[in-house]
């Protein structure tokens, strides 16, 4: 059976132009291309345990919103040397490129994960160097944190609204001739 985690992982970004232009790079990944991280997985109900795409708009009408990438995961075998698992994390990678590339990028990445036993959890929060980015940051770690039980507090579900990737111009991003393989070497759901 192996041992398990819960989880989740957001990406923020500034602008959904900035958003289009890090899918467009990470979605050449051959890890991705290979296990579609778009798409449910064949143990998962439809929408679920895949990137999600929401907007946050923190309900005040003088900010614009942020535009949000979102894994939640559960029961997963959460191991970083697993293809499917890299899939999910090259996203984070991408984003530093682009930040690298260009000084006036603004993302947050936060992940948060808990494994069966209640002292094993992982807190990451970073993004690049701008004053945005340093706000970003911030309201994704009071949104959204890991209790010591491995229980998640999730705040940022009050002001997300969840987003159809063609509503947002994206396109098609879940062929539905492509599926994610859950054979016994891809190892999330086995």
């Amino acid at each position: 059976m192996g041992y398990r985690s819960q989880g989740a992982m957001v990406v923020a970004f500034e602008s959904l132009a900035d958003m289009k232009e890090v899918l467009a790079v990470y979605r050449l990944d051959p890890r991705v291309q290979k296990h579609n991280p778009f798409v449910s997985g064949e143990h998962a109900e439809v929408g679920t345990e895949c990137w999600q795409f929401e907007t946050w708009d923190f309900g005040d009408e003088s900010y614009s919103p942020w535009y949000l990438m979102r894994l939640d995961f559960s029961d997963w075998k959460w191991y970083e040397s697993y293809e499917d698992v890299q899939a999910f994390m090259h996203i984070a990678d991408v984003c530093k490129q682009f930040a690298q590339e260009r000084l006036d990028f603004s993302y947050a990445y936060r992940f948060v994960r808990g494994g069966e036993d209640g002292d094993d959890t992982e807190e990451l929060s970073y993004g690049s160097d701008t004053p945005t980015s340093h706000s970003m940051v911030e309201q994704l770690e009071d949104a959204l944190t890991m209790r010591i039980e491995n229980s998640i507090d999730d705040d940022l579900e009050q002001y997300t609204t969840r987003q159809d990737p063609s509503s947002l111009g994206l396109g098609n991003i879940n062929p539905s001739d492509v599926t994610r393989k859950t054979k016994e070497n891809d190892n999330v759901n086995t």
